[in-house]
Formats: structure tokens, sequence, C-alpha cells
């Protein structure tokens, strides 16, 4: 009979093989975790869209029972809802009306402004449903700027709602914009909900908005939303207004103010 005789071999890793699979792992990770991260930031750009489809939904069954006009915070007299600042009444009346009750659609997850906790209600619970509640206007920043005063016969490009942070230049700020400068939705009449890095003809042609000058040619392309939204003169009552919340760090420049910032004429 034969006899063999087994060397027994130590398991294990050479000093080189850990590094080696150190290195990979490294660049593996280098790559994935920014796809990730990039991943997130459209799936919940996404969700975001979605939500502002919804509102426009509900703004324009708004309008079916209101002589078509959609959500106007001037002509919704504290009886109906009782609000210190004029745009929280723009969510608040459709809310009222059973059209959009989840608090979730107004807030953007990755906004910074976001406090990472939703509030319970956009109104207080009762019979009569005329008070907005506490913690849905407390120290909240909406992630939407919103028209007033748009009507159904309106053009579908009218624009009736956008990300917060749109500044007259047609840029999004770095400091207050819901995704910084990156970029923002704009919703508009018609239905529509589009991203733009920029509303800015010259950067990003033809332009997003129309004018609204009814006495001019009215065929250039404005960066400013004021002069998108219906204006019937100077100083007219009837002007549409854009409202939004002032952002946690008190930028300047924003056009969306809490009790209206007037339509303008357009170029």
């Amino acid at each position: 009979m034969l006899s063999f005789s087994h060397r027994a071999r130590s398991v294990g890793f050479t000093l080189v093989e850990l590094l080696t699979v150190i290195a990979i792992i490294g660049i593996l990770a280098a790559i994935i975790i920014p796809t990730l991260g990039s991943v997130r930031e459209k799936a919940q750009r996404a969700v975001d869209a979605n939500n502002l489809r919804e509102i426009l939904k509900a703004a324009q069954l708004y309008a079916a029972d209101h002589q078509d006009r959609l959500p106007d915070p001037l002509l919704i007299s504290n009886q109906v809802l009782a609000a210190d600042e004029l745009v929280w009444k723009w969510p608040g009346v459709l809310a009222r009306d059973n059209l959009v009750t989840d608090p979730s659609f107004y807030f953007a997850r990755n906004d910074p402004a976001f406090s990472g906790t939703l509030p319970p209600f956009i109104l207080k619970p009762g019979a009569d449903r005329n008070e907005l509640h506490e913690d849905f206007t407390t120290g909240r920043t909406l992630s939407w700027e919103f028209v007033g005063g748009v009507k159904m016969g309106d053009p579908a490009t009218t624009p009736v709602a956008y990300t917060r942070g749109l500044r007259a230049d047609g840029t999004w700020s770095a400091t207050s914009g819901v995704y910084r400068d990156a970029g923002g939705f704009v919703g508009f009449l018609g239905g529509a909900v589009i991203f733009y890095p920029s509303t800015n003809p010259e950067t990003n042609p033809p332009g997003v908005f129309f004018s609204n000058n009814r006495t001019g040619s009215g065929t250039s392309r404005p960066a400013d939303v004021r002069e998108a939204i219906p204006f019937y003169g100077e100083g007219a009552a009837n002007n549409s207004r854009v409202y939004g919340v002032v952002p946690p760090s008190g930028e300047g420049g924003m056009l969306g103010t809490p009790n209206g910032t007037a339509a303008t004429a357009g170029p």
C-alpha cells in the first residue's frame, strides 16, 4: 500500500489580495453611490410632478363650481376660510371642497426647507372646516408658489403653479429653490407639468412663458412669470397675483409673496 503525506495548506488572503479587493470595492462604491443618489432624486421629482398634476386637476374642478375661476385668495373671505396670510387660502379652499386633503402634496421631500415631518391636516377637523390647521401653516414653507386670478377661459399656456424659488430673470435660486438652482416644475392651465432648468428664453430657447401683453404684439417670450399671468392694466383690481411663502433663508427677489405679487405687463 502506498502512503501519501499531505501537507496542510493555510487558508487565507495575502495582503496584496486584500488590498486588491478593497480597491475594487472602493471603485464600485464610487460608481454606484452617486448613481443611487441620482435615482432617488429623479424618483422624488417624479412624485413632485405627479403631485402638481393632481393640484392642477383639483384647481380645475374647483373652477367648475366657482364661476370658472381657479382658487383666488383675494376673493376668499375669512368667513369661508380664515388665514393671516393669503397664500394659505390657495391650498386651503381645495381641502375645504374635499379636492386635495392630503398635505403631503404641498411639500417636496428633497426640499431643503422641508422639516422632515408632514403636518397631519390642512384644515382643523370640525363641522365648519373654515380654519387652517396650525401645523400646516406654522413654521412651514410650501414647495409650490401659486397664481391667483386665473380663469378657465385664459390661454392653456397660463402658468398656475410652479416650484418655489423662481426669480424674475427666469432662474431658480441656489439658496431658496426646492431643487436649488437645478430648475423647477411649471404647471400650466392646460394641464402640462414640465421641468425647466430656466424660464429665460435666452438660455432656454424659445422660452417657457407667453406674454400677457394685450395691447402690444404679445409675441415676445418673457422670463418673468408675472409677465405671463393675466394682466388687465396698471393697478387693475382683477390683475392676477403670485403667492408664495417667504423661504427660511429670507432671501429677497422671490416672485411669490404671502399676500400676493401683482402681474405686470409683458413685452
